[in-house]
């Protein structure tokens, strides 16, 4: 039976895990009318980021809401990533930044796969950046694996428990919710506390 991390400082504390954002190219063709839903959008890095972009009809959604309402320009709303409380195909782009690591349980990572897909239109965009399983983690990891019984859960210097996922486990994701992958790559990445790491950049469309 897996075990229940809603009760982790993580689901507290929330936190900017300085992954890249998207880039221009990577939503090319979406008109600046679309509607794009920032899944997890915190206190708003990547709704600026579209909205320096040229991008007007914004919205995002998050569990920890008063930080939120310092948002004006966007339509933010308090939910949460695996019941996102939007209709079906509304949106021409949605986002997951840095959320993946917040992620523990397998089932929860699944149903946000599933709700990502059922709120983009037919050929919506779906931009990931998430953190992979770095090799300079493999202590914590292995610690993880004791108090969890998973492999690439860990807890960090601040007390949350996080989770970083494997190209394999994050394909197979993908595919569970019938995404077409367009682009794959591995980069780097900061971690919250300015280290160096890996991640995956993601760019899949609703099929």
């Amino acid at each position: 039976m897996e075990k229940n991390f809603r009760n982790s400082p993580i689901w507290e504390k929330g936190g900017d895990y300085s992954a890249p954002l998207p880039r221009e190219e990577d939503l090319e063709g979406i008109p600046a009318s679309s509607a794009l839903l920032d899944i997890g959008c915190g206190p708003g890095r990547l709704l600026l980021h579209l909205r320096r972009m040229g991008f007007r009809r914004l919205f995002g959604v998050d569990f920890v809401f008063p930080p939120l309402l310092k948002i004006d320009f966007a339509r933010v709303v308090q939910g949460r990533a695996e019941a996102l409380p939007f209709a079906g195909e509304k949106f021409s782009a949605a986002f997951l930044v840095g959320v993946l690591s917040s992620l523990i349980e397998d089932e929860l990572r699944k149903r946000v796969f599933l709700e990502a897909h059922r709120v983009l239109k037919e050929g919506g965009r779906l931009f990931l950046a998430a953190f992979a399983l770095n090799e300079f983690y493999r202590e914590k990891y292995e610690a993880g694996r004791r108090e969890f019984g998973k492999y690439g859960v860990f807890r960090s210097s601040h007390g949350g428990i996080f989770r970083h996922v494997s190209q394999e486990e994050l394909m197979g994701l993908l595919g569970l919710a019938r995404f077409k992958v367009l682009k794959f790559k591995k980069r780097p990445f900061t971690t919250m506390h300015g280290n160096p790491a890996e991640g995956f950049i993601v760019l899949a469309e609703r099929t």
